[in-house]
């Protein structure tokens, strides 16, 4: 999948604004784990557009940030989305990938 992504100085902002389903967990895990490996940003950002994210989200999230990791990057997420947060915190996955409520406030953080 090709993902939108730019950058703001040394961080890395990857767009993803669709939900991350089973049907599509492939694609968007090769998309960001391309992105994840091209040089020139240690501080990656992605910003979930979608109203939801499934568990299929979460563990490509935590796959992308054990990548992140290895690599010696950080990767946060920035979520509008109450729902998406929600999801973050009620399984946990926050105390690992850091989520934001705006895309300003994961940058202002990166």
């Amino acid at each position: 999948m090709n993902l939108s992504n730019y950058h703001i100085a040394d961080r890395l902002v990857i767009e993803v604004p669709e939900i991350i389903d089973i049907a599509n967990t492939d694609q968007v895990a090769a998309g960001l784990q391309g992105l994840l490996r091209a040089p020139g940003a240690c501080r990656i950002v992605i910003d979930l557009r979608a109203p939801l994210i499934t568990v299929a989200g979460l563990q490509t999230l935590l796959h992308c940030q054990r990548t992140a990791r290895a690599r010696g990057m950080t990767l946060s997420v920035a979520a509008d989305r109450p729902m998406v947060r929600k999801a973050f915190r009620l399984t946990g996955v926050h105390r690992t990938i850091p989520v934001h409520s705006s895309l300003a406030a994961a940058l202002e953080a990166a």
